[in-house]
């Protein structure tokens, strides 16, 4: 099976998910993988979409000609058929919590890159802290860590990080 990537970005109203899932439908293809959210009123996708050459070719022709009309910027991607994995990578899940302040993600990511773990999907908000009212800054997410990483040592370093800019991180197997 063919694989497409698809992005869009507009302003988020209702029906609109129901109006792109109909077009690959439409087309006789399927979402394999997709995150779907309203960022504060703006709508953005990140999708893959599989199926024959020929229904990718359909779809993406169709959304090309009536993206504006749903109010989209699309941009679509011919993706290759790769592994979802590293082989032997281990995957655990990845939680922050800090008052907000600027540069946690980085960060954070910056530490996971120095030992080449990988970041399979990520989430942050703001949302406000129990009792306190005051905006706590969440980042949840899956990373994988490549064979031979040792779980301990990372907990270890995510922890002295998280005390050195006043963060809880909990690194846990899934």
């Amino acid at each position: 099976m063919a694989q497409l990537i698809v992005t869009a970005v507009g302003p988020d109203r209702p029906g609109l998910v129901a109006e792109l899932t109909r077009h690959v439908y439409d087309a006789g293809a399927s979402l394999a993988d997709s995150r779907m959210v309203n960022l504060r009123g703006h709508f953005a996708l990140l999708a893959l979409i599989v199926g024959p050459a020929e229904a990718l070719a359909s779809l993406r022709s169709k959304l090309e000609n009536e993206g504006a009309g749903l109010g989209l910027r699309l941009e679509m991607y011919e993706a290759a058929v790769v592994g979802s994995r590293a082989p032997g990578s281990i995957p655990y899940r990845l939680k922050v919590y800090s008052n907000d302040q600027p540069g946690i993600a980085a960060r954070v990511t910056a530490l996971l890159r120095q030992h080449s773990v990988n970041v399979e999907e990520l989430e942050t908000r703001v949302e406000s802290a129990p009792f306190a009212g005051t905006p706590l800054f969440v980042l949840e997410g899956v990373v994988t860590l490549p064979q031979g990483t040792s779980a301990r040592k990372m907990r270890e370093e995510l922890a002295a990080l998280g005390e050195k800019i006043g963060c809880d991180i909990d690194l846990d197997a899934i």
